[in-house]
């Protein structure tokens, strides 16, 4: 199968990690069919043997429950502080507030692509679920028109890169389960591949604060 048809179907299926934790139901379908134990990306990082252990361990011991409690503490609520905040804004804003200049640049670029998703009904359009969302539609689609290819460099060196490394930072720091620490190495792999498949430099910026 063809890297970049690859890299859209994962960034699928991260995507809908984290708009919501797996249900039960689709939780026994992922075990059912060995998601995460035959994982279809394979990267040659010295993390990808430790990743595949936490996905294995995550299928034979952790149940939805655990999954979706954990999925509450780093990205919707918990006692002291989110562990990982799902949001650009949080990284790159100064005032590290919602629905800032980030969200806003995101939802134009949106608009500009005719790109919706009903979470942008109810979610900040920085939210990594949603970014995750137009970066695999960009990416199953770049066959069709080069403009694709274009606005995905684009999309990736200003509003993805600059700060989801420190997101998936913090998510391996603080995950309590196995399954998203694992998600936040893979993530991370995903993006060392894009950079590497579309040559992507020059998207560092400035980030005001993590939550490790």
């Amino acid at each position: 199968m063809d890297n970049i048809i690859i890299l859209g179907n994962a960034a699928s299926i991260f995507s809908q990690f984290l708009y919501n934790p797996p249900s039960k139901e689709q939780w026994d379908k992922i075990k059912e069919q060995k998601v995460l134990l035959e994982w279809f990306i394979h990267s040659d990082e010295k993390d990808n043997k430790k990743v595949l252990q936490l996905w294995q361990k995550s299928h034979n011991e952790e149940s939805h429950l655990d999954i979706s409690v954990d999925y509450t503490d780093m990205f919707i609520c918990d006692e002291m502080y989110l562990k990982a905040p799902p949001f650009a804004s949080f990284y790159l804003d100064i005032s590290g507030e919602l629905y800032s200049k980030e969200a806003d640049n995101a939802k134009n670029i949106y608009k500009k692509c005719s790109f919706f998703t009903k979470s942008l009904l109810t979610q900040p359009a920085d939210f990594i679920a949603i970014e995750l969302e137009f970066i695999s539609t960009l990416l199953l689609n770049i066959k069709r028109d080069e403009v694709f290819k274009k606005v995905l460099i684009s999309f990736l060196q200003e509003n993805f890169l600059p700060w989801v490394y420190s997101w998936t930072n913090d998510v391996k720091t603080n995950a309590k389960s196995s399954f998203y620490k694992g998600l936040g190495y893979h993530i991370e792999d995903f993006c060392d591949m894009l950079v590497e498949e579309f040559s992507i430099q020059n998207y560092e910026k400035k980030v005001y604060r993590t939550a490790s």
